[in-house]
């Protein structure tokens, strides 16, 4: 079953809503060559898949079982196999807490982190994707995905006066059993943040002024 839609004691837009406002020229392809009816039926089905993967790795790292119901039992099958492959991968990658609500009361925006790891004792901060590797080994990472863990990460730092410098982004195949890992560090974290997501931030609330 999907999640409720979090409840934050404010109106700052989410992590997710300030990228909206990015340009995504993959995605604007993929609607120019498809129906309306395929796209609305297949960005429903993968929002409900990429819920039910998220609750089952939040399940696995909370309670060490991962238990799971869904109607598309194969592209979740694969992703979390893809998953556990990659545990088996990285056996120095501890995974602690995940889905952590946070807030920016600098910068004014909520967003919730996937989980917080440790690599021989320094904490980093992870975001999980899932995506299509189709005929590639591994499925891709996209800017974005880099973005957006770049800003939990600053949140992260902020709520809890801590200087994480590390961040990872594991993408996980739907399509076959495979994923995708990429690190970012402290300069890739700086960048991701001060040079594309708050310059986003920007154009989200100049777009929300000129709307009143």
């Amino acid at each position: 079953m999907a999640k409720q839609k979090r409840q934050y004691n404010n109106e700052f837009p989410s992590v997710t809503q300030v990228l909206d406002v990015l340009r995504k020229i993959g995605l604007e392809m993929w609607f120019k060559m498809n129906t309306l009816e395929f796209i609305n039926k297949e960005s429903s089905k993968g929002k409900l898949v990429g819920t039910q993967i998220h609750d089952a790795i939040e399940s696995y790292i909370t309670t060490g079982d991962i238990k799971f119901e869904t109607e598309y039992p194969d592209e979740v099958t694969n992703a979390l196999k893809g998953f556990m492959l990659f545990k088996k991968d990285h056996p120095e990658i501890k995974l602690h807490k995940s889905e952590m609500m946070l807030t920016s009361e600098i910068h004014k925006f909520n967003g919730t982190m996937d989980c917080l790891a440790e690599i021989d004792g320094v904490m980093v901060c992870f975001d999980w994707k899932t995506g299509q590797a189709k005929e590639k080994e591994k499925p891709d990472i996209y800017q974005e995905y880099k973005t957006q863990v770049s800003a939990y990460t600053n949140a992260y730092n902020e709520v809890n006066k801590t200087n994480i410098n590390r961040a990872f982004v594991l993408s996980l195949a739907k399509d076959k059993i495979a994923y995708n890992l990429e690190e970012l560090n402290e300069q890739k974290i700086h960048d991701n943040f001060n040079e594309v997501f708050l310059p986003a931030l920007r154009i989200l609330n100049y777009q929300k002024r000129k709307d009143k």
